[in-house]
This record gives C-alpha cells, structure tokens and sequence, in this order.
C-alpha cells in the first residue's frame, strides 16, 4: 500500500544519500519512482547459536539509473524470509522465520530483531518487495559456547578422612567444536556417598569458578569428612546440560603397603630394568585402596656418590627424575615409569612409600657390568702404513645382547722399542659411543715407523676392558749389511773360517723379518761352493739376519766376490782363495 504523496523535492533530499550514483552528464527525471530494492545494512555477520545477530537487516528503495526517487516511498511492503530448515533464525515479534515491515517516509525498511536457531551453518535470508527482492548472507556458529563439560585432574583421587585431597577438582568446558570457552561459570558441587563419605570446599560453601583461557575451572581446596568410604563431585555451567563427574575416597589413616613383583632385579650399566616397581595399597581391613598417591624413590638420593667420591650405582626413571608419584588403581596397585641403570655396577635400593603407611617397600636392584668383546683383534700393517681393518669393540649386556650408546675408550700403547701407532689427528686415545648393534668402531690406525708388537686397550667404564694385538711389519729390504766374513782369504778346497752373513733392513732402519737372501758364489775361476751348489738360498730371522751353510773355496786360487740379494738390493763379500 502506498500513502498520501508528499513534497517530491523532500522525497528526493531524503533519499539522496541512497541512491546509486547517476551516468555522468544524463540529467534525473522529473518523476523517478523506486524499481528496485538495495541492502542497507546487516549482511555477512556471525551470530552464536541461539543468540541475536549483532546488526539488523535493512533494505531500501533505490532506481537502478541511480537518481533520487520521488513519489510516497512509505508503505512498501517488505517480507523478510529465513530458510525453513537447517541453519536459520527467528524474527522478534512474530517468533516465526518471516517477518513483514513497511519502509518508511525515505523508503527504509528494518527487519525485528533476527536471532540464530540451534544450528550452525552459513544460510541466506531473502528480502522480498513488489520492485525486487535482494539477500542478505549470514552465518550461525557455536564458538565460543558451552557445548560440553568434562573432567580433568583430580579424579580418581583418595585423602585420608579429615584430610584435604592432594589436588583441587579441576573441570574444562568446551565450545561444539571442541574448543576451550573462556569465562565460563563452572559450579563444583559435591555428591554424598552412601556410608556418609564426602568432603568440603575450603572457604566452606559451593564453590563457582571462572574458565581460563585453556577452557579450565579449578575449585578451592577439598577436605574430606571423618567418614571413610567412595562419594563423587560434579562440576556443571549454563547452557550444558551434563555434568563432569570426579570420583573421590576417604579412606582409613592406617594403611599397609607390599611388593606387587619380585622386589629384586638386575640389569646391565646403562640399559632399562625389566620391569617397573609395583606395590598394593591396603587399608586396616586389608581391603585395597584406589586413589592413593604413592611415591616411588630410586637410589641413590639426589645422584650421590660411593666412597671416595666414585658414583655409585643406581637408576633414573626415563624422564631422567629420580622419584615419581603415581596413583594406585581399583586393585590398590599403583606402577612406577620405566628406569634405566646409571653407569656404576653395584647393588642399591628403591623404595615405594605413602601418607599413613608404617613402613615403605624396598626393592634390591642390581646393575650389572657390561661386556666387551674385541672382533678382529690381532692385525698388523706396514711400518708407515695405516691399518687395513679399523679397530671394533662390541659392548653386550649379560645375556649377550647389543647395548647402545656405551663410551668405549681406545688406548694405544708402545712397545719398548718404540713401536706403536696413532690416530688420524695424532692423539693416542680416542672415545667412541657404541651403536645399535652395540658396536663401537676406533677410527683409522696409522703404524708408525718403527717395527715391533704393541697393545692397544678398550675399556668402559663399568666392565673388563680387552686387548687387541697389533704388529708393525718391516717394509721391503732396502739396504743389506754384510758381517765379518767379508775380506776373509783361505786355502783352496778349504772352508771359509766364519760364514757368510748379513742383516737386511728396511727404509727405516728396521730389520726385515722373513725375507729371503740369496748367496751367489761365481759360476767359474776362483770361486766355491755352499754344499753341492754355488748358490744359497737362507730366509732372514726376527733380526734381520741370515747366515748362509758353510763355504768351502774351489780348487781356483784368487779373489772374486760372492753377492748377495734381498729383493731389489744388493750387497758383496770379497773373498781370497791362496794357495796352500
């Protein structure tokens, strides 16, 4: 319906502000009426499920040349219409998806107060007129609301009647996307249990407590009453219809504690014990009691030392701590972390104590020394020469099984005579960890240039250490020296007084070991022979020297030369055969 006309120049002032902006140069009709319908306002907004869009929904009137409109611009009815199903809302006032208004004296129209259903999800709500019909986009989301409350520490948890519970209720309420609500009420309430078990707040009272940043609520302290027994507590806020439930016990203050496995152990330095330390809970009754903190404590205290300041044997749990509390279960069992041995072989003890009982639980543990063996462990190498195999020392537990991440230290000695080796950098030591496979493998040997037997040791620092036998060999012969026998002058068909004999030495002075010499006495005139032949052939001793059979002159008087050869050297004995 439209109403009275009014002054076309006041419609146009009015609604000038509205409308599109006119071709350049193209003059406004005289009589403009609206053919079309605009957004105003309130399109693209979020509103939280159940509660009202911030903005509200505005349309108006407007001429697609974009001059101003003239005529009555009141009384055009506008039907606003939100989605029948799935994510959409309710209009204040009718209580229904639709709602009808009449734009007003400048062609406006604002919808009643629009707010979100229960169903989130992005959706269009159209704005219908007889010159068009436009839509507004907007979304219903549960951010930031209650949706759920559930539990988190303090649960399962026992005190001892008349005792305050070692940690507070906490609660943690979370949004329909599982997201933490900030600045929740959470309300704890406690729920009497049926012998009369229960407990107070500190401060008396039902406690309330706002949500943190990480969607948790913490009640005040909790006291148990005088009476033993189970009883719970329920944590609930607005809009949540669940609640979060803690389980909580009294029990008696006299309480006993026993060995839940074989308090004794053994393991190797530096690898995890079997099993970890259990123990059972029971009250005055001998019934088990659940909840109940039990501390587990592994010696020695705070890492310290045997006699004489050497570490002493002992254990760490895997998060390197020395004690940890955990809670006993329906059974009244409570388990400690898995722990490791430390590095020191020897006996020590753990122990397992909680609030009320007479006496703690120890347990025995043993650590065991590693084991070492040596693979390959004789070799030798050219003076001068690295080693062709580098050195390997396995480290195994007791029942033979690789152990990683063990220090073995290589020591290289000296013979007396000076032979030894070295390390790439020089050093005569080096620290290897062992792998996966146990194995740790010294880096690369170099002889030195001196031949003889030496040692080179690895050891742990828990375990026997071993011995690997290493020989630095002479090199190829370079130089022969020949002995006494040079010189010497006979009779002939006599033997030679002293035999022919040199040493043979390598390149570095060392005497060559094994090589053969060969005695080559001339094929005609003076000469002589080494048995039946003119040749002799004589393997060099661990000195270096070879001593050719004896040597009796020819029937030929003169001098001549019998040579000697060792590989590519030479060398010669200058011999006299006189007449008798």
């Amino acid at each position: 319906m439209r109403g009275i006309l009014v002054l076309g120049a006041l419609a146009a002032a009015l609604t000038v502000s509205g409308a599109g902006a006119r071709a350049s140069g193209s003059a406004c009709p005289t009589s403009n009426p609206a053919n079309e319908l605009v957004l105003a306002g309130g399109s693209g907004q979020t509103a939280q499920l159940g509660r009202p869009f911030p903005a509200p929904l505005q349309v108006r009137l407007a001429n697609s040349n974009g001059c101003p409109l003239t005529g009555n611009l009141a009384g055009y009815d506008i039907t606003f219409d939100a989605p029948g199903g799935g994510a959409s809302g309710l209009f204040a006032g009718s209580g229904s998806r639709e709602a009808v208004v009449g734009t007003d004296a400048i062609g406006s129209a604002t919808a009643p107060t629009f707010t979100a259903n229960f169903t989130a999800g992005t959706y269009v709500v159209d704005a219908r007129s007889d010159v068009g019909t436009v839509a507004f986009s907007l979304s219903n989301t549960g951010a930031g609301l209650s949706a759920a409350i559930s539990a988190g520490t303090g649960t399962p948890q026992q005190a001892t009647v008349n005792g305050q519970y070692l940690q507070p209720l906490q609660a943690r309420v979370t949004d329909a996307n599982g997201n933490p609500v900030q600045g929740a009420m959470v309300i704890f309430s406690i729920v009497i249990g049926p012998t009369g078990a229960g407990a107070s707040f500190l401060g008396g009272g039902q406690p309330t407590a706002l949500t943190d940043s990480n969607g948790i609520a913490t009640s005040s302290p909790l006291l148990a009453n005088g009476t033993p027994g189970k009883f719970s507590a329920v944590a609930s806020t607005d809009g949540v219809s669940g609640v979060a439930t803690f389980s909580l016990d009294n029990h008696a203050a006299t309480r006993t504690l026993t060995a839940g496995d074989d308090p004794t152990q053994a393991t190797t330095v530096g690898t995890r014990f079997g099993r970890p330390l259990t123990v059972r809970v029971l009250d005055s009754s001998g019934q088990p009691l659940e909840g109940a903190p039990v501390t587990f404590t592994l010696g020695p205290a705070g890492g310290g030392g045997g006699g004489g300041g050497v570490p002493a044997a002992g254990a760490g749990f895997v998060d390197g701590s020395s004690q940890s509390t955990f809670l006993t279960d329906q059974n009244g069992r409570a388990t400690s972390p898995r722990f490791v041995a430390n590095g020191t072989p020897g006996v020590f003890t753990a122990t397992a104590t909680t609030a009320g009982a007479t006496s703690p639980v120890s347990y025995r543990l043993r650590n065991l020394p590693a084991r070492l063996r040596g693979l390959d462990i004789s070799q030798q190498a050219t003076v001068g020469d690295p080693y062709r195999n580098r050195l390997v020392a396995r480290v195994t537990d007791q029942h033979g099984r690789p152990v990683a991440g063990t220090a073995v230290t290589f020591s290289i000695g000296k013979a007396s005579n000076g032979a030894t080796a070295s390390f790439p950098d020089g050093t005569f030591q080096a620290t290897v960890t062992s792998g996966a496979n146990g194995r740790a493998i010294a880096p690369a040997l170099e002889a030195n240039t001196t031949a003889g037997s030496f040692t080179v040791v690895a050891a742990i620092s828990a375990g026997t250490p071993i011995r690997f036998t290493l020989a630095n060999h002479a090199g190829v012969p370079a130089a022969i020296s020949v002995g006494a026998a040079d010189g010497q002058s006979m009779p002939t068909s006599m033997p030679l007084p002293l035999r022919l004999g040199v040493t043979v030495t390598d390149a570095y002075g060392n005497p060559v070991a094994g090589g053969m010499v060969v005695f080559t006495a001339p094929s005609a005139g003076p000469s002589g022979l080494f048995g039946h032949s003119r040749i002799a052939r004589v393997a060099t001793n661990d000195k270096g020297i070879a001593i050719a059979p004896p040597f009796v002159a020819n029937g030929d008087a003169g001098g001549y030369a019998v040579t000697v050869r060792a590989g590519r050297v030479r060398a010669a004995f200058a011999l006299v055969n006189s007449r008798p």
